[in-house]
């Protein structure tokens, strides 16, 4: 259920207007709930932790590309990689290379954990939906509680006033003769009995507030109070049968959606595990190239030079042939880089044969979880039809309190209309007077109970059913 929705269905339920004021609707308390709660801020963090797994999984598919370079100092008896012999040099020699690589084929893997990743990110929105419903739930009884304790305030300074009017009288009888004194200090003592109630009543606004801050996560060095709303009608009583709000229910609640969603990506997770069951192929290219400070290279100049190459028979006076002389020098390390390049390309093909069922085994315990994320919706269904039968039992035994308690009002009223008048006429005792003003005003309470734990009731129906209520 989404926060709109239980902004506009409790607020209907109170009668609430919007108000340009310093009070708080119900829906501002929501908003900053919802706003400021750590936990639906913890799941958008982690929810932006999946969407960077979607993103890199897509990634997964483009080649991947790689550069190194090393830097060696070749010190003692060593290969010269450009003589082939033994030397005793220390010679420095630099390599680099430039790799790419991509699978061509690799069981779909790519693909599924694209999808499994996806499927986890809206398995993480569905749990952020869940947490908010939980919030709004709990600041709705809340925000009624602190409603609820605000009219007995009312009730309870409206009985200290009663019983204020009935000791001024008394005071006034006591004074003529016409009553005696007992009769002042029990209403003394009535009066001291209201004052106490009125303070439990404040209390109970209190602790309200202190709940309400907490759920919404407001400081606690700044005022709040809540708008000042009456809830003058109730809902009416709701004909569907279980079966209907239960089916409702199936189709709107996020938890539901969750344990479905768990299945699935539980399912696309058996795929990417079975992927390592099958063989891989790659296709990949190599650039790479060598320096080496024992790096030479022969250069002929135009300067000729003779030597001998044998002896006349005869006189034995030398041969000489002339040649071009020529002149070694270190080559330089552009020179060798670019005449030592080297290019590579090929495909690759993995054939997995044994690796200690490392890969059956995570296709065994893949199929597992689902198994387990399978029982895990049965179970979320069977408490969801258990919490919709007991909503719907509480209903019930809600709206037949709240007309038991308002029958029981209205005759608690009565009888002390009654009472007082026979008291003030003086044809009963003040016992009598006050027993009959304090099941009256047990009779206030018990129906403000019933009438507020009605209308969450009905809050929590039309929250099963996805439906707004209208009162």
């Amino acid at each position: 259920m989404q926060k709109a929705f239980f902004t506009l269905l409790l607020c209907s339920a109170l009668g609430a207007n919007a108000q340009t004021s310093t009070k708080w609707s119900l829906q501002q308390c929501i908003d900053y709930a919802l706003e400021h709660n750590t936990s639906i801020q913890q799941n958008v963090l982690q929810g932006e932790i999946l969407s960077n797994n979607v993103r890199q999984a897509q990634l997964s598919r483009i080649p991947s590309l790689n550069g190194s370079g090393s830097h060696v100092y070749n010190i003692g008896r060593t290969i010269d990689p450009f003589t082939n012999t033994f030397d005793n040099a220390t010679i420095q020699s630099n390599s680099f290379s430039i790799s790419s690589g991509v699978l061509l084929y690799g069981g779909s893997q790519i693909n599924n954990t694209i999808k499994q990743n996806k499927i986890g990110s809206q398995v993480n929105e569905e749990s952020t939906k869940v947490i908010r419903n939980q919030i709004a739930l709990s600041l709705a009884s809340t925000y009624l509680q602190i409603v609820q304790a605000e009219e007995n305030l009312k009730v309870a300074e409206s009985q200290k006033q009663i019983t204020k009017s009935q000791l001024d009288r008394a005071a006034q009888l006591v004074a003529s003769g016409s009553a005696n004194k007992s009769t002042k200090l029990s209403l003394q003592a009535q009066l001291a009995n209201d004052q106490v109630n009125i303070i439990n009543a404040q209390n109970g606004i209190q602790i309200g507030y202190n709940t309400l801050m907490n759920l919404m996560q407001y400081p606690i060095d700044q005022a709040l109070e809540i708008e000042r709303v009456e809830v003058v009608s109730l809902p009416e009583y709701l004909g569907d049968n279980v079966a209907d709000i239960y089916n409702l229910a199936l189709s709107n609640l996020p938890e539901i959606k969750q344990a479905e969603l768990q299945i699935a990506q539980s399912r696309v997770g058996e795929k990417v595990a079975g992927a390592g069951l099958q063989p891989t192929l790659s296709a990949f290219g190599n650039v790479n190239t060598v320096y080496s400070q024992s790096g030479k290279e022969v250069l002929t100049t135009n300067d000729i030079e003779t030597f001998p190459i044998g002896f006349t028979e005869s006189t034995l006076e030398p041969v000489l042939t002339a040649r071009n002389v020529t002149v070694v020098n270190d080559k330089a390390f552009g020179n060798q880089l670019s005449d030592n390049l080297g290019q590579q390309v090929g495909l690759s093909l993995s054939v997995p044969i044994f690796n200690g069922y490392r890969s059956r085994t995570a296709v065994e315990n893949a199929k597992v979880t689902s198994k387990i994320n399978e029982l895990n919706l049965e179970n979320t269904k069977n408490q969801l039809r258990n919490d919709v039968t007991t909503a719907y039992t509480n209903l019930k035994a809600a709206r037949s309190r709240y007309k038991a308690a308002k029958l029981s009002e209205e005759a608690q009223r009565l009888n002390f209309e009654f009472a007082q008048k026979r008291f003030e006429a003086g044809a009963s005792n003040n016992v009598d007077l006050l027993t009959a003003k304090n099941q009256w005003s047990q009779a206030q309470t018990q129906l403000l109970n019933a009438k507020y734990e009605y209308v969450f009731r009905s809050l929590i129906i039309n929250f099963y059913k996805g439906q707004e209520l209208k009162l």
